[in-house]
């Protein structure tokens, strides 16, 4: 069975309307995480879910058999739980790593799954619940989320920008 292991607060900080929501109500906005999963859940039954959340008492979970909230404890942070996770797979080749944190994304690496950005998990997983056929830039974006060329215009702004 797949697994998908989801560094949770790190998507979370890439979503606008979650981050919005992380103002007013962490639980709410861990909330809409787990419904999102949730929906793919529902899609994906051969899928394995685990939600790894930073914090303890969110108060939310999952009535999926197959999406797992877990909580760090006290004075542990999820990359933690998620590299443990990693550790205990059998089958490594069939687990995913969803972060854009480069340590934990290297450790996956390391360890043979495969990795993905939270951009990435959020733009399919959107798509995939909404029901919606990504575009071909989605697509592309999916697999190339950092360019891999900067142009000088490009550059000159981003020296304007940042002061360099």
């Amino acid at each position: 069975m797949q697994h998908i292991i989801l560094d949770a607060h790190n998507i979370m900080h890439k979503d606008a309307s979650m981050k919005r929501l992380m103002d007013v109500s962490l639980t709410e906005a861990r909330q809409a995480l787990v419904f999102l999963v949730e929906g793919l859940a529902k899609k994906r039954s051969d899928v394995y879910y685990t939600i790894v959340f930073d914090g303890v008492n969110a108060g939310v979970a999952s009535s999926l058999k197959n999406v797992v909230v877990r909580e760090t404890r006290r004075f542990q942070e999820a990359d933690e739980i998620i590299k443990d996770l990693v550790r205990r797979e059998e089958r490594p080749h069939l687990a995913t790593v969803v972060s854009s944190d480069i340590e934990v994304h290297n450790f996956a690496k390391r360890s043979a799954c495969t990795v993905k950005s939270s951009e990435s998990f959020l733009r399919e997983a959107r798509a995939s619940v909404s029901g919606t056929k990504s575009s071909p830039q989605d697509k592309r974006l999916a697999t190339d989320d950092k360019p891999t060329h900067v142009s000088r215009s490009e550059m000159e702004v981003m020296k304007k920008l940042f002061g360099a």
